[in-house]
């Protein structure tokens, strides 16, 4: 449930469990996430019933140092992002970025309804290339002769398909051709 083996938690978490959980905080917080998820218990509980503090609440919110990403923004449909001066940026601090070099972070503008109610029409969504597109994840897809779209990544037998989030939408099967360019990991939605 936490999206990791029994072998890598015997190994990398129970050996140390401070400096893994401190880890993964800082490397990998949607395997924080899901292991809360699967746990059943908020921050707070796990703080309680293991002795471990997450990081996050052992400081104050002040306290966290801002960092602000400049991260380059491409039209889904449209080709790559492309991190040159000319392009278009967002600048933006979202905690699930902390960790990540600039270098590995890209920006898909929605347009349309496919991701619904998810994502609307001119949201911006803030990828990783480096992230693992594992099943269920949302993840930017640079489909031959389509561009980038985003969709939602799912495993049907030793198929990967896409779905969109609004049902009027069909899946599509990820093409010979297509491939995976990052996982989403927040979204900037702007003022309308």
């Amino acid at each position: 449930m936490a999206g990791k083996s029994a072998s890598w938690l015997a190994t990398q978490v129970l050996t140390n469990p401070e400096s893994s959980i401190r880890y993964i905080w800082a490397k990998e917080p949607t395997t924080l996430e899901r292991l809360l998820r699967a746990l059943q218990w908020t921050p707070e509980q796990f703080a309680k019933e293991t002795g471990l503090e997450i990081p996050s609440l052992s400081r104050p919110v002040d306290a966290l140092p801002v960092r602000r990403y400049r991260i380059p923004i491409v039209d889904a449909g449209a080709g790559l992002p492309v991190w040159n001066e000319g392009g278009e940026f967002v600048i933006l601090d979202l905690p699930e970025l902390r960790g990540k070099p600039e270098s590995e972070l890209f920006a898909v503008r929605i347009q349309g309804d496919s991701m619904s109610p998810t994502y609307l029409n001119g949201d911006v969504v803030v990828c990783w290339t480096q992230g693992q597109p594992e099943s269920g994840r949302v993840v930017a897809v640079h489909q031959h002769g389509d561009g980038l779209i985003i969709k939602r990544l799912q495993m049907v037998g030793s198929q990967v398909m896409l779905y969109s989030d609004n049902p009027a939408y069909p899946p599509m099967l990820l093409g010979e051709y297509d491939r995976v360019y990052g996982v989403a990991l927040g979204m900037w939605r702007p003022v309308r």
